[in-house]
């Protein structure tokens, strides 16, 4: 039986990268969407041509009722299922102040509540595997100009280690706090130009780098409650 991963917003970004990353080792691939309808059927059709499977879930995370119908199809159609990663995500600017209820449920809904309750179906119906959470570099700071999404990313952290110690031995639960990989919607390259020779290492991590990890997690079998920083030293300044 071939193993599978799960990944959510896995048509683009960071998702896309770590989809393709994990047919190469040969797992086949649950492939998460909400919107992305082209993406998805395009990053399919490239694991496809890498020889993997991929079947493609389309869900509004946004729903909770979806959280453990994506488990179930997703484990009904690839038996070998073993593997969730956690990538979908959310990016609204907005301080504190200038946020409603509205901004404050989004950011958590996604970028917390989703990962929690898919961690907990994985755990209840597949049983036997690893969980990997992709949070953020700016965890380590107070990043108040988007204060919500940065919140939203400190709570999975801290969710991250807890799970790791419930849920072992049997569902091992790791993160990933990238730093600044591809501009955010409106950001241009202009960021990336001023950051990179502000880092220890005077370069920007790539979405294959995230990807390398996020395998590597998935694949040792000793490792859980771990959160490693993928962002040239970013973290440490």
């Amino acid at each position: 039986m071939r193993p599978a991963v799960l990944v959510t917003g896995g048509a683009i970004r960071v998702g896309r990268g770590i989809a393709l990353h994990m047919a190469g080792l040969g797992y086949d691939v649950a492939l998460h969407y909400n919107s992305s309808a082209s993406e998805a059927e395009s990053t399919a059709s490239v694991i496809k041509k890498a020889g993997a499977d991929c079947t493609l879930f389309q869900a509004d995370l946004n729903d909770p009722l979806s959280y453990e119908k994506l488990i179930v199809s997703a484990k009904q159609a690839f038996p070998g299922l073993s593997a969730l990663v956690n990538s979908a995500a959310v990016f609204d600017r907005g301080t504190f102040m200038e946020s409603d209820a509205a901004l404050y449920q989004k950011e958590f809904r996604i970028n917390f509540e989703a990962p929690v309750f898919l961690t907990q179906a994985f755990a209840r119906h597949i049983q036997k595997g690893s969980v990997v959470n992709i949070i953020d570099t700016t965890v380590t700071r107070q990043m108040i100009s988007y204060f919500f999404y940065s919140l939203s990313k400190k709570a999975l952290l801290e969710f991250t280690r807890m799970a790791a110690v419930e849920l072992a031995p049997h569902i091992r639960v790791n993160g990933i706090c990238p730093g600044y990989l591809l501009p955010a919607e409106g950001w241009g390259d202009d960021y990336r130009k001023k950051l990179e020779p502000t880092l220890p290492l005077r370069k920007i991590a790539s979405v294959e780098d995230v990807a390398g990890i996020a395998a590597m997690l998935i694949q040792t079998a000793s490792l859980t409650g771990q959160v490693i920083f993928v962002d040239g030293g970013e973290s440490l300044i």
